[in-house]
């Protein structure tokens, strides 16, 4: 009996030794280099270490955490090789973690607790969420394919020109550029609040004229504010609500304090395949002054009178669907209901497809926008009009 307990105390002072153990001097660094049994490095000041998690702090001050079964040494100098991960293939079940809002993340499973599911994706690197946000796990089989060429959608709260109710990341700045003129920041609050801004650089008016764009998109230049809601309902099913305010920074109308929109939005599906159906009203709140005719000899003080213009309404239809690795197809098309008014649109529809380019932290799209007109727009006759559609996306901070 003896033996055997002196045996599995052996065993555990002898596994306890494989764990490498943080020492006074590593704390007292400033900085220091932790080498991963995956090849990755975590650069960083160590704070502590508890029975399974060695807390550091990064450059950037945010905190990360590392388990202490997966370290292999602490240097005090950057490693003489690199260590990167070219060739790192996760060893064990490879699983995909489906989550309620449709976003998917392949990696193998570390632990579970009551607050927290922990995830190391197969570039190395450790990812968290809430057991609640879970939807459905699966096991992915690994073959000889090359993951790393792999680049999700990370844009999907966005279409061409209008949203979908898929909902920014939490604590990460966004920017898209439209026609190399229309510029957006987007930044997610939450997980179901984002707040945002749009504006037209100050190109000259006439570069916005007939012959750009006209009336279709950019020439309403005033800035726009932008805040969105969205909530998951199910596992393949969001809703969403967008509003946007735009300003009138040039007085041209009077008693005109803005433009305010809102938009409801219903998103089917997954963040990189679903279709996104929207309703919406812009109330203008406008007058437009009409003078009566008067005879140029009359000496009496021109006549008018105030019309306000009627609120807009509007139906949004847009498809994400993800067609290669690198490669999205989006479709997204709006159409104008109820009369027509020249001074909210002149158009009847917008049109549009384009194919997205996907990066790991970036994207091009690059595509066709049309208008269509209820009646000739110009005098060409011509009830439809072609525009290439360039725009570029980029997600700024880290991950």
């Amino acid at each position: 009996m003896k033996t055997v307990l002196f045996l599995l105390l052996l065993g555990a002072v002898a596994g306890r030794a494989q764990t490498p153990v943080i020492t006074p001097a590593d704390v007292q660094r400033k900085q220091s280099y932790l080498i991963m049994r995956d090849s990755s490095v975590v650069r960083g000041r160590v704070l502590r270490q508890d029975s399974s998690l060695i807390t550091v702090r990064k450059r950037n001050r945010e905190l990360t955490f590392v388990e202490a079964d997966q370290l292999v040494r602490v240097v005090a100098n950057r490693p003489d090789k690199a260590v990167g991960l070219v060739g790192f293939r996760p060893i064990g079940p490879t699983r995909r973690f489906v989550l309620k809002d449709g976003t998917q993340i392949e990696g193998q499973f570390v632990r579970r607790d009551s607050t927290m599911i922990t995830v190391r994706k197969r570039n190395g690197q450790l990812t968290y969420f809430e057991p609640e946000q879970l939807a459905r796990m699966d096991t992915v089989a690994l073959t000889g394919t090359d993951s790393s060429r792999f680049f999700a959608n990370r844009f999907a709260p966005w279409l061409l020109t209008g949203l979908t109710a898929v909902n920014p990341d939490k604590g990460k700045f966004y920017y898209r550029n439209t026609w190399l003129l229309l510029n957006e920041f987007q930044y997610g609050i939450t997980r179901h609040w984002s707040i945002g801004a749009r504006f037209v650089a100050p190109i000259p008016y006439l570069i916005l004229g007939e012959g750009y764009f006209g009336t279709g998109l950019l020439a309403k230049t005033d800035p726009q504010l932008i805040t969105k809601l969205s909530a998951s309902v199910g596992p393949r099913f969001r809703l969403g609500l967008n509003t946007t305010y735009q300003a009138d920074t040039r007085k041209i109308y009077p008693s005109r304090p803005g433009i305010w929109t809102f938009q409801a939005l219903a998103t089917i599906g997954s963040s990189q395949r679903n279709v996104t159906v929207g309703y919406g009203i812009t109330v203008p709140k406008t007058k437009l002054i009409y003078y009566t005719y008067q005879s140029v000899f009359s000496s009496a003080a021109p006549q008018y009178t105030y019309v306000y213009v009627p609120n807009r309404t509007f139906l949004t239809v847009g498809v994400s669907q993800k067609i290669t690795p690198g490669l999205t197809f989006i479709s997204d098309n709006l159409i104008n209901l109820g009369p027509q008014n020249y001074y909210n649109f002149a158009e009847r529809a917008s049109l549009s497809a384009a194919l997205r380019i996907d990066r790991r932290r970036h994207a091009f799209d690059v595509g066709v926008f049309s208008l269509i007109y209820q009646h000739p727009y110009l005098w060409d006759g011509h009830k439809t009009r072609l525009f290439p559609y360039v725009g570029y996306n980029l997600l700024i901070g880290r991950d």
